[in-house]
């Protein structure tokens, strides 16, 4: 059973209407994809059928398709559709695997236990959150971490380090970096903002300081 954790795997603004996505998190293969209706998913990334990856797929509405032989499965993880056989209501043993999912502070995460009881980090008010830049990394999450807690170390603000990596700049602007440990060598982070620094103009300077403090960390 995976640990009961919440990963930030992908900004929200990533994850469009009607689109399927893989993402990997301590090397489990998951299939995160948003309905036309605007739900976001996260699902073992396995056809229950004959094991295909789910993110190969596409969305219709609200189900996500089985690029192999066309299997429907709604939002709920049932299947729904079976092509082949139109006129069967598919069998109700017929279920993707789901797992927990919540869109928050500009982030989607997701808690891959069976049975997730942990709070999501907290970051204060939810609204205004802009999404800033992810960025990868080879490298494992604990030491892309410490490279990160030394290099914000070095900018105007004060630094936090929780399950969430928080820098309150001068100006009020809070950066946020959440961590995605993709597996065992390699790392993603997701980076946002709330505040000044957040709006268009802002939010291109912090990106662009992102990808530095990416090729810093790349450097050493």
């Amino acid at each position: 059973m995976s640990s009961d954790q919440w990963n930030a795997v992908a900004l929200e603004s990533q994850i469009r209407a009607s689109s399927s996505n893989p993402v990997m998190v301590n090397d489990y293969a998951v299939a995160l994809w948003r309905s036309a209706s605007g739900q976001v998913n996260a699902w073992e990334d396995r056809c229950p059928h004959r094991g295909m990856r789910l993110s190969l797929g596409f969305v219709e509405g609200d189900q996500l398709r089985c690029i192999y032989h066309g299997w429907g499965y709604g939002t709920g993880g049932q299947c729904e559709v079976i092509p082949a056989h139109p006129g069967l209501t598919p069998p109700k043993t017929i279920c993707a695997t789901r797992h927990a999912v919540e869109s928050r502070y500009g982030l989607i995460w997701a808690n891959l236990a069976s049975d997730p009881k942990a709070p999501l980090p907290d970051l204060g008010a939810d609204d205004g959150w802009r999404a800033v830049r992810s960025i990868y990394l080879n490298a494992p999450v604990a030491e892309v971490r410490k490279a990160v807690l030394d290099d914000l170390a070095d900018w105007d603000g004060i630094l936090s380090d929780g399950e969430v990596v928080t820098l309150d700049l001068q100006d009020g602007t809070r950066l946020a970096a959440a961590f995605q440990p993709i597996d065992a060598g390699s790392t993603g982070i997701h980076f946002v903002a709330r505040g000044a620094e957040a709006e268009p103009e802002g939010r291109h300077e912090l990106a662009r300081r992102v990808v530095q403090l990416r090729h810093r960390i790349e450097a050493n």
